[in-house]
């Protein structure tokens, strides 16, 4: 399976473990609750999804890479106590609390999360001295005498042998207690992935024209050579700064991201062409509607090679993504705010001693909000997008309760005001909805005018990636989108049944 299909199964692994019968028994008993084991190449996010798929079931996470762990830190140090016995005093051996199992309760303290996922990597590469207590915990859930809290799952991930000379192959009989799942490296998954998270252009036009670099790793007895997702997701990140900050970008600078040295000389090569392509090209004027930029980007549509439209395409989706991140991005924290002023109103109505000064009662309120968001932050419990808005909510709050009268307010007079002071700040522009919907509308005639289909195919698969696009779309709906997604799947549909009629051959 891909590793957006090895997410979906350990969400549902982690619904079914803890969902409860009207009794309020678990509805799978612990003892047939079998520990997920995700097995898959490196670099390819078993580490990101076991979180990912943690914070959508809104449950605790704890995670370890046990390659830096002793069995002292698994299990607990040793003391002696005595105890009786026969009506006999003798020393006995026990263990202060693991430390991992001491991270788990931690974790429910500060989150107030009953349930959780508890995630061991690099587990099938632990040292000799630490292996059979994993065993033990992996068969048992418990490491030495301290057992996991009922309500958390464990999941463990590792590398194939091939990959990792450390690796500890599990006996048959750990394997029949487990839940394994084997990973591989699929690019159409991560370019899902990549087109939402608003990878660089030229990262993902590269790879969509040679999907073969996406993950490769050889092995000479001189030196390895890799170039995996994760490399690609960070060299994506380095370049955007790169160019910001108006640094070169050579083959020098991509290879510590991209070791297998043809990969990376191909892609630097690319990334010069792309660099002369967006000087030829006056995108920002297209989308400003002039006719002399319109009739030249036509023109390379219709005449240029596979490479560069394709380049040209990605360019034009770069800039319709900004708008549509940015429409996402300003509703979305709209909204925060909306909710943090509902907040604020029954914090004051549930707390009446604190002092009569408005200003002072806000300032607490903001204070047990950023702290609850920092609990939240280290326990995996916020994307990182959702701590950004509730940290600009909470700092537009900070600002707006300086301009409260000292004297003091009821709570929803409280609330009126800051609210009414927040949107009296607001800037009234050209809606960002608007701005995405023309752009789009703009890119799909000159493709469509184009008559370049694999320009237009690639616009369009790029764009069913996009998660902002379906939420611009639900405020937004466009009958040209629609009936282009239509024409592309009615004319993909034909092209499979006359492959088909002539694979029978008629």
């Amino acid at each position: 399976m891909n590793i957006q299909e090895a997410k979906k199964e350990i969400v549902r692994t982690i619904q079914a473990y803890t969902a409860k019968t009207p009794l309020g028994d678990y509805a799978i008993p612990t003892d047939h609750q079998r520990p997920l084991l995700l097995i898959g190449p490196p670099g390819i996010g078993k580490t990101a999804v076991m979180a990912q798929a943690a914070r959508e079931c809104q449950a605790g996470f704890v995670s370890y890479t046990m390659t830096h762990h002793t069995r002292q830190s698994a299990i607990g140090l040793p003391f002696i106590r005595e105890q009786t016995f026969g009506g006999k005093t003798y020393p006995v051996t026990e263990y202060t609390m693991s430390e991992i199992i001491a991270s788990v309760y931690r974790c429910m303290e500060e989150t107030g999360c009953e349930r959780g996922l508890l995630f061991l990597d690099e587990i099938n590469c632990v040292s000799e001295t630490l292996a059979p207590a994993i065993l033990q915990f992996l068969q048992n859930k418990t490491f030495g005498p301290h057992r996991l809290p009922p309500g958390w799952v464990i999941a463990a991930a590792g590398n194939p042998p091939e990959y990792n000379k450390s690796v500890r192959e599990f006996d048959l009989a750990t394997l029949d207690r487990l839940k394994v799942l084997y990973v591989e490296a699929d690019f159409p998954a991560w370019e899902e992935y990549a087109v939402s998270a608003g990878m660089h252009r030229a990262v993902l036009s590269y790879l969509h024209l040679h999907p073969d670099s996406f993950y490769q790793i050889s092995q000479s007895s001189s030196q390895k050579a890799y170039a995996t997702a994760r490399g690609w997701e960070d060299l994506s990140c380095l370049i955007r700064e790169y160019e910001a900050l108006r640094f070169p970008v050579n083959e020098q600078v991509i290879l510590p991201y991209l070791s297998a040295e043809k990969i990376a000389r191909d892609f630097s090569a690319y990334y010069q062409l792309c660099l002369k392509w967006e000087g030829d090209l006056p995108v920002s004027a297209f989308f400003e509607k002039e006719a002399a930029a319109r009739s030249a980007l036509l023109e390379k549509l219709k005449e240029s090679p596979a490479q560069e439209a394709l380049y040209l395409v990605s360019l034009l989706l770069s800039r319709l993504h900004f708008d549509l991140k940015e429409e996402s991005r300003k509703r979305r924290r709209q909204t925060r705010t909306r909710e943090m002023f509902e907040k604020l109103e029954r914090f004051l109505k549930q707390n009446q001693n604190l002092p009569d000064n408005t200003s002072l009662q806000v300032e607490e309120f903001l204070k047990k909000e950023e702290e609850i968001l920092e609990i939240r932050s280290v326990h995996n419990l916020t994307e990182p997008e959702e701590y950004q808005d509730i940290r600009q909510a909470l700092l537009l709050l900070s600002g707006l309760r300086y301009q409260l009268p000292s004297n003091s307010l009821s709570p929803r007079e409280a609330r009126s005001r800051m609210e009414s002071l927040w949107e009296e700040s607001l800037i009234p522009e050209k809606n960002e909805a608007d701005l995405a919907s023309e752009k789009l509308e703009a890119c799909l005639k000159i493709l469509e005018e184009s008559g370049n289909e694999s320009a237009l195919a690639f616009f369009l698969t790029s764009l069913l990636s996009n998660s902002h696009l379906a939420e611009h779309l639900a405020f937004r709906p466009s009958r040209q989108y629609e009936e282009a997604c239509r024409r592309f799947q009615y004319g993909r549909r034909e092209e499979a049944l006359k492959q088909k009629l002539s694979e029978l051959g008629f």
